[in-house]
């Protein structure tokens, strides 16, 4: 395998001049950085990127953490950094958090580890005087979908209070009362905040919030499912319902099929969505569209900004608002 100094020798220049053709720092004639990248050619020199690294001080890759490996959610998450990373030649590591603030620490730890340039986080357990501690010692980084005041400039945000009253708005403007709501784990930031719109929602409306008629859940298909059970279970009415996420509406239109209830006849439905997975039920289930595939790419640019990467400029918008999609699901209660 070819080296350096066969390259120097093959050009007939000095291994300083070769590693500044390949790294493209200080001044070299264009006559030498043909022969130079001639040489590279003929001998089929490959570079070391770690002793590229030593030398540039840099590892030239990005950091990405996320939740989970599982769902559409964050698949379009990673392709969505992956295509900015790709950009700007950066090479992605990713990480999961999984669910606890001990696994989302290892997971940072790791990647800190690898020395990576910059660091793209989706968190969810960490507490914010934790992350605004670690700012100190961290490299670039960008968080998404979380907002800390002190940090406000490195946060790519959505308004998820007003999504919930959005799309709690919907089903009273139908004239539903009896509305459930399938939620996420309510310690959780976004989850809690997706919560306040429907609660918000029902005092601004003078109807009573009953908790017998919430759950929370792992933003997954078993615990809609779960969740669909439970609420029905306790007999009290029930017109309408609001999952806070796609997987969730997915799990309570099966509970409602296994009763022989039908989305909107019986019940209506209206959820969050990232993905477009209402469109894919039948019938097609009205949501509020949480715009994840555009936050992405804005985190990854806002983060290519702050690391002074060529051609990208830090974006305008850093806050998200939702937007409604009227399908099938909602209807009058009989």
């Amino acid at each position: 395998m070819a080296t350096i100094k066969d390259v120097a020798e093959h050009a007939q220049v000095s291994r300083a001049t070769v590693s500044r053709v390949l790294n493209n720092t200080g001044q070299v004639t264009e006559s030498t950085r043909d022969r130079v990248n001639a040489a590279i050619k003929v001998l089929d020199y490959r570079p070391n990127p770690v002793a590229q690294s030593l030398a540039c001080n840099t590892t030239n890759t990005i950091g990405l953490m996320v939740s989970s490996f599982r769902g559409g959610f964050f698949g379009d998450l990673m392709a969505q950094v992956q295509q900015v990373a790709d950009t700007a030649g950066k090479v992605m590591i990713v990480t999961q958090g999984k669910h606890s603030a001990e696994c989302e620490r290892a997971a940072l730890e790791h990647l800190m580890n690898m020395r990576c340039d910059g660091l793209l986080l989706h968190v969810r357990y960490l507490s914010d005087e934790e992350l605004i501690e670690m700012a100190e010692k961290m490299p670039p980084f960008v968080l998404l979908d979380r907002y800390i005041e002190a940090l406000a400039d490195r946060c790519v945000t959505f308004d998820h209070i007003a999504a919930g009253e959005q799309a709690v708005q919907v089903l009273i403007d139908q004239g539903h009362s009896h509305i459930a709501c399938l939620a996420g784990k309510l310690f959780k930031e976004n989850a809690r905040q997706r919560f306040q719109g429907y609660a918000n929602k029902l005092e601004e409306k003078d109807i009573q919030l009953d908790m017998e008629l919430v759950t929370e859940g792992d933003y997954d298909r078993d615990s809609g499912y779960r969740g669909m059970k439970q609420i029905l279970s306790t007999g009290k009415p029930v017109t309408a319902v609001y999952a806070c996420s796609e997987e969730m509406a997915v799990g309570c239109m099966d509970a409602l099929r296994e009763l022989n209830m039908k989305v909107p006849d019986d019940i209506s439905l209206i959820s969050y969505d990232s993905v477009d997975l209402c469109t894919f039920l039948t019938p097609h289930v009205s949501a509020l569209h949480f715009p994840i595939t555009e936050m992405a790419s804005v985190a990854g640019t806002l983060l290519m900004s702050q690391m002074h990467i060529d051609g990208f400029n830090r974006p305008v918008q850093q806050h998200f608002k939702g937007e409604l999609r009227i399908r099938q699901s909602v209807k009058q209660p009989l």
